[in-house]
């Protein structure tokens, strides 16, 4: 089995006027939230092999928080249509780079994520920021062209609770 484990990134500063949208950074708590987050997943997925993130900033530094937690220590790979690409591209994309690989993470944003996610699994989720979600299938084209199983599904606030 394979699983796609998608990740809205964090919180992050707010946006002004002064900080370009691309290079806002997490907030302590954007941090925290997704150690602890982070530090669920690895547990229930103890080996991931690739991480595939958004270049915006709060998105790799998920990542990065997110990478520290494995011991199989993956690879972080940018991906620019994480940013700004629509759902179709993102799917297209991610099918040729999953090849090779059993578990595999990507870092981005919403709506974008939650359209995503909707699309994969046919259920309207909701992806909180630090949320995440693993949907398993036989093959990453199973999981992509939307026959895969939600697996299940934490972000912050269902830890804490």
């Amino acid at each position: 089995m394979k699983n796609l484990i998608l990740v809205r990134h964090a919180k992050a500063e707010k946006r002004s006027p002064e900080i370009d949208d691309f290079e806002r950074k997490l907030t302590k708590v954007g941090k925290n939230d997704s150690k602890e987050v982070a530090e669920y997943v690895a547990k229930a997925e103890n080996k991931v092999d690739l991480l595939i993130t958004s270049p915006a900033l709060r998105a790799k530094e998920t990542a990065e928080i997110f990478a520290k937690s494995f011991e199989s220590k993956p690879k972080i790979v940018e991906e620019e249509l994480l940013y700004e690409g629509d759902v179709e591209e993102i799917i297209e994309k991610i099918s040729n780079i999953t090849k090779g690989y059993k578990n595999v993470i990507i870092f981005g944003h919403n709506p974008t994520f939650d359209e995503l996610a909707k699309k994969l699994t046919g259920d309207d989720l909701h992806l909180r920021k630090a949320g995440v979600i693993c949907i398993e299938g036989e093959s990453f084209d199973d999981i992509l062209s939307g026959k895969g199983k939600l697996k299940w599904m934490v972000d912050p606030k269902s830890l804490s609770s």
